[in-house]
C-alpha cells in the first residue's frame, strides 16, 4: 500500500551515483530484511518516493543535478516522515551539518563505517515507526473527537471543551459566549432536494463556521441540523457582533439562513447546563419570532 509501511518491509533508497559507495552500503547491512533500491539523481529519487514509501533515504550530498539541501526539501515535502541520512566526506560536512537543519536525521562520513551505517540506519527506522505510531494516535483522537460529515467537533467533544472552558475561567475569570445555531427549514430542503444535496449543505455550512471564526473559537455538530460554536474569551457584547456577521456571511455565501442562540459565562450561566439550556431558550427565541436572526439570552425567556 502506497505510503505505509508493512510488517518486516524495509525498503531503503540509496541516492548515489558513485559504484563503490553503493557497494560498501549494500555489503555493510546486515539486517536481510533491507532492500535497497538505488538511484543515481535527485530527480530520480523524487519521483520513487512519490511511488512508495521508504523507511530511510541514504543520499549522497552532492547530486549532480540538484543541490543535496534542495533534495532534503523535496524529499521531506513528500513525506515529512522519511528519515534521510546523508553522505559526505569531510571537506563538505558543513554541507550535512546545514542539511541537518532542513531534516536530515543524520549523516555518515565517508568512507563508510559498517559499524555506523547499521546503526544510524537502526535508529533512523526506529524513529520512523514512532512517528507513523504517532500519527495513528492522533488519527484515533480526531476520529473519537471530529464529526464524519460536516469535519468539525462532535456533541461529545463539545462538553468535554464546555468543562475545560468553564473550570479553565473559573480559575482565571473572563468571560466565553456559546451560540447554539439552528438551519433554518432544514427538513424542506432535504425533502426538496434530496438527502445528498442536505448532508452537503450541513457539510459546507459548518465549514463556512469554521473560516468565518477565530482559530481559538471551536465549532461543533450538536445535533442534525444543529451546530455550537464556543468563543473564547469573548463577552456577550463581542459576541452579538461575531454572531450579527455570521448572520450576514450566510445569507450571502448559502442558500439557506440560520438562527442563533446566545448565552455567555458568566453572565447568564455560571455553571454548564445552564449556560446550554440558555442558549438553546434564545435560539428557541430566534426560532419562533421569525427565524434568520441572533437572541441574546436574557430573564425574559423565562418568564
Amino acid at each position: 500500500m502506497k505510503n505505509e509501511v508493512k510488517a518486516r518491509e524495509f525498503n531503503i533508497l540509496v541516492v548515489e551515483d558513485d559504484d563503490n559507495t553503493f557497494k560498501a552500503i549494500k555489503n555493510g547491512l546486515i539486517n536481510p530484511e533491507y532492500k535497497l533500491h538505488r538511484v543515481t539523481t535527485g530527480q530520480e529519487a523524487i519521483s520513487l518516493a512519490k511511488e512508495g514509501y521508504f523507511v530511510g533515504i541514504i543520499t549522497e550530498m552532492q547530486i549532480g543535478d540538484m543541490n543535496g539541501i534542495e533534495l532534503v526539501r523535496r524529499l521531506k515535502k513528500i513525506d515529512q516522515r522519511i528519515n534521510i541520512i546523508g553522505l559526505t566526506v569531510y571537506a563538505f560536512v558543513n554541507l550535512a551539518v546545514e542539511a541537518m537543519k532542513e531534516g536530515v536525521y543524520a549523516y555518515l562520513m565517508k568512507p563508510i563505517n559498517n559499524d555506523e551505517l547499521n546503526l544510524v540506519l537502526r535508529r533512523a527506522i526506529e524513529n520512523t515507526f514512532l512517528l507513523i505510531q504517532a500519527g495513528q494516535r492522533k488519527y484515533y483522537q480526531d476520529i473519537a473527537t471530529m464529526d464524519g460529515l460536516t469535519g468539525v467537533y462532535n456533541h461529545r467533544h463539545f462538553h468535554e471543551m464546555l468543562d475545560w472552558n468553564i473550570s479553565h475561567l473559573n480559575r482565571s475569570p473572563q468571560a466565553f459566549s456559546l451560540f447554539i445555531t439552528d438551519i433554518d427549514n432544514f427538513k424542506k430542503y432535504n425533502d426538496t432536494y434530496g438527502h445528498v444535496e442536505g448532508d452537503k449543505i450541513l457539510h459546507n455550512f459548518a465549514q463556512l463556521l469554521v473560516s468565518s471564526t477565530r482559530d481559538n473559537d471551536m465549532v461543533f455538530r450538536y445535533g442534525g441540523e444543529e451546530f455550537a460554536v464556543i468563543l473564547s474569551q469573548t463577552d456577550q457584547f463581542g459576541a452579538q457582533k461575531v454572531g450579527e456577521r455570521l448572520l450576514t456571511i450566510v445569507r450571502s455565501k448559502m442558500p439557506i439562513t440560520m438562527s442563533v442562540g446566545l448565552a455567555s459565562f458568566p453572565v447568564n450561566a455560571q455553571v454548564k447546563s445552564e449556560l446550554v439550556v440558555r442558549a438553546d431558550k434564545a435560539l428557541y427565541r430566534a426560532k419562533s419570532t421569525g427565524k434568520d436572526r441572533l437572541c441574546t439570552y436574557d430573564e425574559k425567556i423565562d418568564k
